[in-house]
């Protein structure tokens, strides 16, 4: 098993945000949610939002469908990962961390941290303003994945980074296919 979570650096950061945790009821309540649920949302309005674009519905789902396939691809790279990582989580590692919501399995990298990063990266090509929003949502995710107490700091930055990497060369990859598909319209090559 990988011992990254014995870092000082990783383990200092872990305790300063954890720190957070079980403070308040509200503080909790605010830290579970965006650790949880936060993440759902802002991809349901983003899926509804690409859905019905308002230039053109073809091009909606077309967008849709790249992004889609190429953060869920990432999202299933970063569990192969974990396989090979196989790293504890905080609660597993530390007996006085409780969390404040309910994960298991390994913990290096983050999914949520892998798929949003993902998704931030791909969306680059479509929207800018929305590639930015989710990049400083896959951050916040992250963080409140630390302060929850579900996963150490070093987790959240293998996934922002393995999102990184995986986000760009998989929507390359997706969008080089699409004009076997019919689509000939290509929005790198603007």
């Amino acid at each position: 098993m990988l011992d990254l979570c014995k870092s000082t650096m990783n383990e200092a950061i872990f305790n300063y945000l954890y720190g957070f945790a079980h403070r308040t009821r509200f503080l909790d309540a605010v830290i579970g949610f965006t650790a949880e649920w936060y993440g759902f949302i802002i991809l349901a309005a983003l899926f509804i939002y690409l859905f019905k674009h308002r230039d053109n519905p073809k091009k909606g789902v077309r967008d849709l469908f790249v992004v889609g396939v190429t953060a869920v691809s990432a999202y299933i790279i970063a569990y192969a990962f974990k396989d090979t990582f196989n790293t504890l989580r905080p609660f597993d590692a530390l007996s006085w961390v409780k969390p404040l919501v309910s994960e298991s399995g390994p913990a290096l990298p983050s999914g949520h941290a892998t798929f949003f990063m993902a998704l931030a990266l791909s969306l680059w090509f479509y929207h800018k303003r929305l590639a930015v929003f989710f990049g400083v949502s896959a951050v916040i995710i992250g963080i409140a994945r630390v302060m929850a107490g579900i996963h150490w700091p070093v987790d959240i930055l293998a996934g922002l980074f393995l999102g990184y990497v995986v986000g760009t060369t998989l929507h390359k990859l997706v969008v080089s296919m699409m004009p076997r598909f019919g689509d000939s319209e290509d929005p790198i090559a603007k």
